[in-house]
């Protein structure tokens, strides 16, 4: 499609941010997969010149005088094209503003300050070892509450730090939502039974890797455009167009968890993967258009999917195969049970999907008095420890399954972890419409493993809008809804109900 010149020349600058952006990810990637340690120092000032440059661009006279000129010009354009181009640039000058608030020397020291703090939260994980963690968590809490500052907000500084994950959330809003769910989830916990691990003896890595290889093809992530490897903490990430890129962890007594990783990171990248498709992209409604929307896709295949007894008929004979076991070292009411099990654990990657918010919420309200100046550093692991007692009824042995299991704080990620059980909420409404357009989806599912009539109902409904919407347009316009919690509840009740018939 052919574009007036000024149009044209703003869309080039903005894709030569958007290409450094890239490169800064394919740096953070290697840092997490393949960088030997003694790369980190160096690594982290390539990842912050990378930072400031892109900040600097963003908010330069040269792209805001592209910007000025380019929309000058929408008002000639015919009259079915105005709408997108308007949108586009009311969210663009939305993020610059956002953006010239923060100055380039902050976003430097905020990108190495938080690329080293990685390397020394996983030693401090790695000897339970919270005191080595604390003086840099400290610089971190520092940075993120000069950062709120720079932001602005009406109530409190955790605010400001949220709504870069989930734009106009509050802090308030949120806490008011997570009491209710807690409300409703401890009943359902306390109720809802427990079935052992299915495995009777370990099954190797790299078994694991041969079923893990096959899930993300499974689910529609060609392995043209991605690559599966391993790290200390699951992720996933967009380094390109055409260029996808998750991980997992494997354990040899809990191979779930692997398969697990991996359907989560999956649905992360089916959607990076629906966003490269937009026309005309990249550009700044090809871009996600929140974290909890974000999350929504993962949740999705790792829960509604994932846990599913459609998807568990057609992939446990292939899981036997792979790990080399039998049906009776295996048998498949005792691994869906276990799939679908609710325990209160220690470790929220590791936690059921019943039992999972309550991990949230926990955090939610550490890092909120944690950012509003209510707790210091130091209290981390006592406070932790004390609401895990409190919310789990269990002990935590040491900081490694306590306070430091997450990567996030290192990451200066505070305002993140809401969006976890936002993405429950948003994935459940999102799914339960699929369910009533597609009634047939089943059959599918389990007698030929295709999960194309899913993946394309969210390409249409989620993935292709972009940013053209805001959350709760995306939502209402897909579900006929507003969002809200009732269909994430219901569907945790009825997988109560289901493994109990199994």
């Amino acid at each position: 499609m052919s574009f007036p010149e000024d149009l044209q020349n703003y869309r080039q600058f903005y894709r030569k941010i958007k290409t450094f952006q890239d490169i800064g990810s394919v740096l953070h990637w290697d840092s997490e997969v393949m960088m030997p340690p003694q790369g980190r120092e160096y690594r982290a000032k390539q990842i912050s010149e990378i930072s400031q440059l892109t900040h600097e661009w963003t908010v330069g006279s040269e792209f805001k005088e592209l910007i000025r000129k380019a929309m000058a010009t929408v008002p000639n354009l015919p009259l079915e094209a105005r709408p997108l181009w308007e949108r586009e640039f009311s969210v663009l000058e939305e993020e610059r503003q956002k953006a010239e608030k923060i100055p380039a020397e902050f976003v430097a020291e905020f990108s190495e300050t938080t690329n080293l703090a990685h390397a020394i939260w996983a030693d401090a994980k790695k000897n339970n070892k919270f005191s080595d963690f604390e003086t840099i968590l400290g610089k971190i809490v520092g940075l993120s509450l000069k950062q709120a500052n720079y932001l602005g907000y009406a109530n409190e500084p955790y605010d400001a730090l949220l709504d870069s994950y989930e734009k106009g959330a509050k802090a308030t809003e949120i806490d008011s939502l997570f009491q209710d769910l807690k409300k409703e989830l401890v009943p359902i916990v306390e109720t809802a039974p427990h079935y052992p691990d299915p495995f009777s003896k370990k099954i190797s890595k790299e078994n694991q890797e041969k079923l893990c290889k096959r899930l993300s093809p499974l689910l529609g992530l060609s392995t043209d455009i991605s690559r599966l490897d391993v790290s200390h903490h699951p992720f996933s990430t967009s380094l390109g167009t055409f260029d996808k890129r998750i991980t997992t962890r494997y354990s040899e007594t809990d191979p779930l968890s692997s398969i697990f990783g991996v359907l989560h990171e999956t649905g992360h990248s089916l959607y990076e993967a629906g966003l490269s498709e937009i026309e005309d992209g990249p550009n700044p409604l090809t871009d996600f258009l929140s974290l909890g929307i974000h999350e929504s896709q993962s949740r999705l295949w790792e829960n509604q999917v994932g846990r599913s007894l459609p998807f568990w008929k057609f992939l446990y004979p292939i899981l036997l195969s792979d790990f080399q076991l039998t049906e009776s070292e295996l048998p498949f009411e005792a691994l869906y049970r276990s799939i679908n099990s609710t325990q209160k654990s220690k470790i929220r990657v590791e936690a059921d999907q019943v039992t999972y918010n309550l991990h949230i919420i926990l955090r939610f309200e550490i890092e909120r008095e944690l950012i509003n100046g209510k707790i210091k550093v130091k209290d981390l692991p006592e406070i932790w420890n004390s609401k895990v007692k409190e919310y789990l009824g269990l002990k935590i042995e040491n900081d490694a399954e306590g306070v430091l299991q997450d990567i996030h704080w290192s990451m200066g990620g505070f305002g993140y972890f809401p969006t976890y059980t936002l993405g429950n909420i948003f994935s459940s409404q999102f799914f339960a419409a699929f369910e009533k357009a597609n009634p047939g989806y089943a059959n599918d599912f389990s007698e030929n493993g295709d999960y194309s009539s899913l993946l394309n109902w969210l390409r249409k409904n989620v993935h292709h809008q972009g940013k053209k919407l805001e959350v709760k347009e995306l939502i209402g316009k897909a579900t006929g809804e507003a969002p809200n919690s009732k269909y994430l509840i219901q569907y945790l009740k009825n997988k109560v109900l289901e493994i109990q018939n199994v």
